[in-house]
């Protein structure tokens, strides 16, 4: 990247969209702030208001259980965010997404175990001597993977 950064004031100049989309993520972001307030603690962090249109809200839950829980709630919620922006907001849905940041990352190819060469030729006789087609191939895959580290 050889331009230098610009603010976002000067970048809005230009693409005018991009200020539309900010604003409203700005509005998303506020609005979740203040479903968060009114949820019980066991609920913080674990769903997120992710879109809202006229007088419908969209919520996403980390588990079925605490999407039922929130299902629960919605009255409640829809509530006190009509009580916020001072608009009637009457239905809200909630979805099921698991979140992916908390996953554990797949191990990397430097942290995994090395197979020496021992031991590819070892899974290569035992690959050689089983029947099992699915098997053998991955019996042979397997050595093949150990033999290029």
């Amino acid at each position: 990247m050889s331009e230098k950064p610009r603010l976002l004031s000067a970048l809005f100049q230009h693409h005018p969209h991009l200020l539309q989309l900010h604003s409203r993520a700005q509005k998303l972001t506020q609005l979740d702030y203040h479903m968060q307030a009114i949820l019980p603690a066991n609920f913080a962090g674990r769903c997120r208001l992710v879109n809202r249109d006229l007088d419908h809200i969209m919520v996403i839950a980390d588990t079925a259980a605490i999407a039922s829980l929130l299902r629960f709630q919605s009255r409640k919620i829809c509530q006190h965010l009509s009580d916020q922006l001072h608009q009637q907001i009457s239905k809200m849905t909630v979805k099921v997404r698991p979140d992916f940041a908390t996953l554990p990352a797949r191990p990397r190819l430097k942290n995994q175990l090395k197979l020496t060469h021992e031991h590819v030729s070892l899974l290569e006789q035992t690959a050689e001597q089983i029947s099992d087609i699915k098997l053998k191939t991955a019996l042979f895959r397997l050595a093949k993977r150990g033999s290029k580290t």
